[in-house]
């Protein structure tokens, strides 16, 4: 579901510091104008790699969606751009290279448009290039797997699927913007799955409620996907890509194209991939994770004058036989198109300076079922558990149809000390989801969503100032009306939901939000940040409308669901404070976090622990008074010498539900989860102390043509789990990974060997059901690729 291609629009700048940044700028050019001088100028030779670069990377296109100075007006703005295209470009170096491997802070790497997406205490910037340097698959390993993003984890469910959690929060509490990002399902689709990590341009992680625009959320997901290039003449170029991985056999392949001229441009790719169970590092101990999945991006984009562009974007994916191990169904099928239009205008005729309008439509539909040998191997006991006319070869089928789509209206207009931007968005959401007893009786065989509505309406604003030289604030809220229902009658279902419910299908969410965050820079180097913010987001469609539907979400991974339309919405309190350093290669930052949610939304169980495994094991959403989610993100890059850089990176997050004792609305128990001990208790699912350490050996040029990295993560035990919810804890363990690469011309190897020692582990947040799911043994892998 939700799927779509973002297209950042609009276009600011960095208030704060614009004279101190194009300083910077200036002094960054001059120094690599320097080490380039002894470099090769010729066009030729520099490595050019087109999967996952960005537009003004392509040989220099001019990107028809150019920053407007805080202080310009429109006319001034539209004259730049003619002169930017009638400009001769410059031999730039392919930018790709010198981020293969990232670093622990890249907010100031962001293009002018971008920067001030990023202005609160809570952001973090990751770019594609990573994508290639990693062997990343979708957005949710790349955020993962990226140094610039702490506080992220993400739950593997496949190699190609994996659910991103943010301080602690998940699907529903974060937000995949653009296209409104969102699982057709909670446990077998996720909100990031679904996009090829090499498509985006970058993403901007904000870790709190400092965005407005993207509609009701706490956490937000920015995605920048590939753009259409421009060009002052024609040109057509192309790529070619492919890597190798060892363990599970896995190939990925990539073709690509993209091309335009002075007003128009295209760009396309085609990826494909596929892979057979990985091992464990446990020997002969392998997971059922096999898939085969194809995805299309098409890029089109047109300037219809000096100041006004539209750009079109689909998104087809194609999955087949997708193995997920700790859960009750696998994919026979999934299908995904998505479609976007932005129009952007640079001068408009009314009172604004800068007007955009987004308009998205996306559908995704799948089926599964319990058939396949590795089902049955992984989780033997859904043979019994699931009613069979034996008793012992139990099956069942889900089939999902779920689509979003939307529009958002943006209007920016610059003051003399800074902008406002306000502007309105809809967000349609439809979903279905039907799992299906074989052999279960026609009239009760069905635990579904029924078909679900929601239309969230909603105006938002954003005020950036500039206080001072170096103090500069940002103040933003929206509010937002979110209607919702579902179907009452349902095939399989003898009973009307309303009655099983016993509630109103039909709800209503009134919306609020507002922040407040300054930035002030103590001196060239050292920033801190500040920021206090409030949100609320109404309950997600699974939430209220689920009825036992076998969704896998606790750790023990086997059990249904059941939804409450009466669930009340979240509402969230948090504080932020970073402090960051910046003086070449050279970074440190620290960013702590405490957020109060009032009406958190959790689980009880509707078992007594202890009880016999199978679907008798339930789970119903509830609203628990308070929860408490606090942390602090460390990061530190020393470069020790022209060759030799250091890096570490540390993330905790600590969550409490402070008021346990009362049941879900429809428990039979008197005490959540009939469990009356205490009124505090660790929420669910969150991950323990985690720290990063490692070496970079890189070239020490602009565009260095080989780098190594040698890489530990480090996670401690978790003792803190959620024993209401039969929540165990998790032993630590130790990885090492060591990844390299070598360009030459036109042509770019990689290699690598990520768990080197072979660690047989599981993280916290796997699933248990079964034999349990256990990560990936030693990995080898190799890859290519050609830009011509």
């Amino acid at each position: 579901m939700i799927v779509s291609v973002v297209v950042s629009i609009g276009a600011s700048v960095n208030l704060t510091y614009a004279q101190e940044a194009a300083a910077q700028s200036e002094a960054n050019l001059s120094k690599q104008a320097e080490l380039a001088s002894d470099q090769p100028s010729s066009q030729a030779e520099t490595p050019l790699l087109g999967d996952g670069i960005s537009a003004d990377q392509l040989h220099s296109p001019v990107r028809p969606n150019g920053p407007v100075g805080a202080n310009e007006n429109a006319s001034s703005e539209a004259a730049n751009r003619r002169e930017q295209k009638n400009a001769k470009p410059p031999l730039a170096a392919d930018d790709r290279l010198s981020k293969l491997f990232g670093e622990v802070d890249q907010l100031d790497q962001l293009s002018e448009v971008r920067r001030p997406h990023a202005q609160s205490p809570a952001a973090n910037a990751v770019f594609s290039a990573e994508a290639v340097g990693r062997r990343t698959s979708d957005v949710g390993s790349l955020l993962k797997q990226a140094k610039g993003a702490q506080g992220v984890t993400i739950q593997h469910r496949t190699p190609i699927t994996s659910d991103t959690r943010v301080r602690g929060q998940r699907v529903g509490q974060i937000l995949a913007s653009g296209s409104y990002w969102a699982p057709a399902r909670m446990d077998l689709d996720t909100m990031m799955s679904k996009i090829d990590s090499r498509l985006v341009e970058d993403l901007i992680l904000i870790k709190g409620p400092y965005a407005a625009r993207y509609g009701p959320s706490f956490r937000v997901v920015d995605l920048e996907f590939v753009h259409s290039p421009r060009y002052k003449s024609p040109e057509i170029h192309g790529s070619t890509s492919a890597t190798y991985s060892s363990n599970g056999d896995h190939w990925y392949g990539r073709q690509s194209g993209w091309g335009g001229g002075e007003d128009y441009g295209f760009y396309l790719s085609y990826g494909h991939q596929t892979a057979n169970d990985y091992e464990t590092g446990e020997d002969g101990f392998f997971m059922p994770s096999s898939f085969k999945s194809r995805d299309v991006f098409l890029a089109l984009g047109c300037d219809l004058s000096d100041h006004e562009t539209i750009e079109f974007n689909y998104l087809r994916l194609d999955q087949t036989d997708v193995e997920i191990p700790g859960l009750v169904y696998d994919i026979n099928y999934l299908v995904t198109d998505g479609y976007e239009v932005t129009y952007t205008n640079l001068a408009p005729a009314f009172f604004s300076d800068q007007f955009s309008a987004e308009f998205w439509y996306n559908r995704t539909r799948f089926e599964g079922d319990t058939s396949r040998p590795g089902k049955k191997q992984q989780i033997p006991s859904l043979l019994t558990e699931l009613e069979s006319p034996s008793g012992a070869d139990g099956a069942a089928t889900t089939d999902v149809d779920a689509l979003s789509a939307g529009y958002r209206l943006e209007s920016i207009l610059e003051t003399r000390s800074g902008q406002y931007a306000f502007g309105t968005d809809m967000i349609v959401l439809n979903q279905e989801l039907n799992d299906i007893e074989t052999f279960a009786p026609p009239h009760d065989n069905n635990y579904p969503i029924p078909r679900s509505h929601s239309i969230d309406v909603g105006l938002y604003f954003e005020d950036v100032e500039r206080i001072t030289d170096r103090l500069s604030m940002t103040a933003g809220g929206r509010v937002d009306g979110v209607f919702t229902d579902s179907e009452d009658q349902v095939k399989g279902v003898p009973i009307p939901l309303s009655d099983i419910k016993e509630a109103k299908l039909e709800q209503a969410f009134f919306l609020g939000a507002a922040y407040l965050t300054a930035d002030y820079r103590l001196t060239p180097q050292w920033d801190i940040n500040l920021g206090m913010g409030f949100a609320s987001r109404a309950p997600t469609l699974t939430e209220m409308y689920a009825e036992a539907s076998f969704i896998g979400s606790l750790q023990r991974g086997v059990t249904f669901l059941l939804g409450d339309p009466k669930l009340k919405q979240e509402k969230l309190y948090q504080l932020d404070a970073a402090l960051r350093y910046s003086e070449g290669k050279n970074r440190f930052g620290a960013q702590t976090h405490y957020a109060w949610i009032e009406d958190f939304i959790t689980y009880d169980l509707l078992d007594p622990p202890g009880t016999s495994d199978g679907f008798q094991k339930g789970a119903a959403f509830t609203n628990t008074d308070l929860a408490v989610l606090s942390g602090v993100e460390l990061y530190g890059q020393r470069q020790c010498s022209d060759y030799i850089t250091l890096f570490g990176t540390t993330t905790y997050t600590q969550g409490t539900d402070l008021t346990r004792r009362e049941p879900a609305r429809q428990s039979p128990f008197l005490d959540r989860s009939a469990d009356p001990r205490g009124d505090e208790e660790p929420l669910p699912g969150i991950n323990p102390l985690e720290a990063r350490i490692g070496i970079v050996l890189e070239e020490p040029t602009p565009r260095p043509s080989w780098g190594i990295e040698l890489m530990a993560r480090i996670v401690d035990n978790q003792p803190r789990a959620a024993r209401s919810l039969e929540e165990q804890p998790t032993a630590g363990f130790t990885t090492y990974d060591v990844r390299g690469y070598k360009a030459i011309n036109q042509w770019l190897f990689t290699a690598g060997v990520e768990n080197f020692t072979d660690k047989f582990y599981q993280e916290h947040i796997d699933y248990r059901a079964g034999r349990g799911v256990y990560r990936p043994g030693i990995t080898a892998y190799v890859g290519t690729e050609v830009t011509y």
